[in-house]
């Protein structure tokens, strides 16, 4: 979360995070996206991209945006790749 973190500062990221009161951000995509825009409304979904691009930037994936931003089909997606390379290894 250094990106949101870079973009809103440590006190509004926290104050978000709080707001939000979700055990696991990454558990339940859908979730998090809805309260976000509970939350946030539009601005929820520059918060969500930005989010996306530092975590296939991580993963070594390309972020190329097709359609209507969908942020739960991103996370999944980048689960998906992320378990899947981790087959690989074991």
């Amino acid at each position: 979360m250094s990106s949101i973190r870079d973009l809103l500062g440590e006190s509004s990221m926290r104050a978000i995070l709080y707001h939000l009161s979700l055990e696991r951000l990454g558990s339940d995509p859908e979730a998090f996206d809805k309260k976000l825009r509970e939350l946030l409304n539009a601005p929820a979904t520059i918060i969500e991209e930005i989010i996306i691009k530092d975590l296939f930037k991580r993963l070594d994936l390309l972020y190329s945006p097709k359609g209507a931003f969908d942020f739960p089909r991103y996370v999944n997606a980048a689960k998906e790749f992320y378990a899947s390379t981790e087959k690989k290894t074991a």
